[in-house]
């Protein structure tokens, strides 16, 4: 590695750091205000409300990093140009692109980071510090295991598609069930209801149960069949359950990408739309190395130096490429565009931005 590109490195690392640093606190402060009563009102232990934020930061990091990029690369090259080293380096005969090498690396190896940790780290921060919020704070309950998950939804390979209303995780026990049966060409078969659902020695065993069974038209089979209590061979056990229950923010791509291959039967509609999702999964760590294109010949061109100037042209460009990206999205989600290019769409719109403007820096 050249003398010249251990120097702007040197240089971003501490500029990005500050930033992480400061946008960090910045959101804490803003989350401690707008959740300040919830604490008030539940009474949360310091030590409860700390861990919950050291677990909500490890969620959101993948918004706070690329924006401390950007924040970082825009105050570096602005203080460099302002001391006329950016000229200097020119003038030596280094080219916009030769500046460029060090902060691409950086960019591609934040974005390769981010990647890895929306396989592992984020998904389990953002289901603890939910489980924290939901469970220890709202409810008061002692530790996680106790905790609930809200309105389950679950779709099982022999045409059943299971609601809920609440899965506590501690007693294995689903709360308001309702399971639809459907024939093999999607029509609705067979409706049960049931009070409550315990998952005992590998069985679940269901209470206040009512089962409608229907033609394929809709018309009503026969009576009502009620059962006190009743065993119904459904294939999951509770931790799948919890996997599949979890929202899509709570699933890596792996595992989300298997949970649509088990949903391929419940409708296009809600395939698509997690298509989407998974594609977005890996599409949007790349912001880092996309934000390193723009955020370079923005620098080197960008003659006044300083945080704030930095600050507020990071929050513009980020505010575009989000906008973007979310219209992107919606069309796909919406089927104007296939999930793939709806996720991938801003990225490549910003890359061709980037490579222009590398081009027509001077």
């Amino acid at each position: 590695m050249r003398l010249l590109d251990k120097y702007l490195l040197k240089r971003f690392t501490a500029a990005f750091f500050y930033a992480f640093v400061f946008f960090s606190v910045l959101f804490i402060v803003i989350d401690v205000f707008n959740n300040l009563d919830e604490f008030i009102q539940h009474h949360a232990p310091l030590q409860v409300a700390a861990s919950y934020y050291f677990y909500l930061l490890g969620s959101v990091s993948a918004q706070l990093v690329p924006v401390a990029l950007l924040v970082g690369l825009l105050y570096v090259l602005g203080d460099l140009n302002k001391h006329n080293e950016i000229i200097a380096m020119k003038a030596s005969g280094i080219s916009a692109f030769q500046i460029l090498i060090p902060y691409l690396l950086g960019g591609l190896f934040l974005s390769l980071v981010l990647l890895w940790a929306n396989e592992t780290v984020i998904p389990q921060s953002s289901v603890t510090s939910t489980a924290i919020m939901e469970g220890l704070i709202k409810k008061g309950k002692e530790n996680l295991k106790e905790r609930a998950i809200q309105n389950v939804t679950f779709y099982t390979p022999d045409n059943r598609m299971i609601f809920a209303r609440e899965y506590e995780v501690l007693t294995q026990t689903l709360h308001d069930v309702v399971i639809l049966e459907n024939h093999p060409d999607q029509t609705l078969g067979s409706k049960i209801t049931a009070k409550k659902a315990e998952y005992r020695q590998n069985r679940w065993v269901f209470y206040g149960v009512l089962q409608v069974d229907l033609e394929r038209n809709g018309e009503v089979i026969g009576q009502p069949h009620f059962s006190p209590e009743r065993e119904l061979p459904i294939s999951f056990a509770p931790q799948d359950l919890i996997k599949e229950a979890s929202r899509v923010e709570f699933m890596s791509a792996k595992e989300l990408r298997d949970y649509i291959e088990r949903l391929e039967g419940s409708g296009p509609k809600t395939v698509r739309r997690l298509w989407v999702e998974f594609h977005t999964k890996i599409a949007l760590p790349f912001v880092c190395l996309i934000i390193t294109l723009i955020g370079v010949p923005l620098g080197t061109r960008h003659k006044g130096g300083g945080t704030m100037a930095g600050i507020g042209t990071s929050f513009v460009i980020v505010a575009v490429y989000y906008g973007i990206n979310s219209f992107c999205l919606a069309l796909g989600k919406g089927g104007a565009l296939p999930p793939f290019l709806s996720a991938w769409a801003g990225n490549l719109l910003f890359v061709g931005v980037g490579i222009y403007l590398i081009k027509n820096s001077s």
